[in-house]
């Protein structure tokens, strides 16, 4: 077996996905928000769906950017965190005590 950061660069470890039951609270949201949405789009017409689509890209972008900033700290967090198990906290910040 390769390192978890080797598997994790190679795409085999995917800390993004996930699965849920279909009876969860996740699958739920998800199905209602696929219910509105086609019902929202039989109501608009071709302008006004090209208007929410470029909204939902956006939107999609945002997202992205957000979870790879949260994913990039918690990892930064988790980093520090085990190195001052590992080492102590005088090792981490220079600090004597």
């Amino acid at each position: 077996m390769q390192s978890i950061l080797e598997e994790l660069y190679c795409g085999n470890i995917r800390p993004d996905a996930r699965s849920y039951g279909q009876d969860s609270p996740f699958v739920e949201a998800a199905r209602l928000k696929s219910k509105n949405l086609d019902r929202l789009m039989e109501r608009l017409d071709d302008s006004e769906k090209e208007l929410f689509e470029k909204y939902c890209d956006a939107q999609g972008e945002i997202e992205d950017i957000a979870r790879y900033g949260t994913f990039t700290y918690a990892l930064k967090f988790g980093i520090l965190l085990m190195a001052e198990v590992f080492m102590g906290k005088g090792e981490i910040t220079g600090e004597d005590r």
